[in-house]
């Protein structure tokens, strides 16, 4: 009776036995959303890709003057638009009350005002401001390259073929100009 317990015990564990583990499943990199930049700023995309766009070690210290400056600007500026732009209450209520789900997705159910699109207008602006000073610092190759490497992270570059972004809402209807 033992030998058999022992030759079943062995034939199971054979049966379950792996050679190996499958193959990690990695996703093309043209199907891999882009990261935001690690400063949280379109110049710490630059600063990123520094290998990349072959820069040198003056153009990274100067670069990342830069980016400390405009992180420090935005900074302010994203305090400020985390007071005025609130989640909308009443539409998490009704959507509580209707069992919907709600879409957390940044922006989405925030109810904005003027103040926050000229607010944010501002930060377009010290968004292209900055740019502009790195891109003076680029040699005329390293400027294509860092044109493509904004623009697939959707950053509108100094002299872009990139569309305006669209105003913001209020309460669901467009903005005047």
């Amino acid at each position: 009776m033992l030998p058999r317990l022992a030759l079943l015990l062995s034939l199971v564990l054979i049966g379950c036995h792996h050679d190996a583990d499958p193959p990690p499943m990695h996703p093309a990199p043209e199907n891999m959303p882009p990261l935001p930049p690690s400063s949280g700023t379109p110049v710490g995309f630059l600063l990123d890709a520094a290998t990349d766009l072959h820069l040198r070690d003056d153009q990274v210290a100067k670069l990342k003057e830069i980016d400390a400056s405009l992180a420090a600007q935005q900074a302010d500026i994203d305090t400020q638009l985390r007071a005025i732009e609130q989640p909308d209450k009443d539409q998490e209520k009704e959507d509580e009350e209707e069992h919907r789900r709600h879409n957390n997705a940044p922006g989405q159910g925030i109810k904005t005002n003027a103040d926050a699109g000229r607010l944010h207008e501002v930060r377009d602006r010290n968004d292209q401001e900055a740019l502009s000073k790195a891109f003076v610092l680029l040699a005329p190759d390293q400027q294509v390259n860092a044109r493509k490497i904004l623009e697939d992270h959707g950053v509108h570059p100094p002299g872009g073929r990139l569309e305006k972004k669209t105003q913001p809402e209020e309460a669901g209807v467009p903005m005047e100009p």
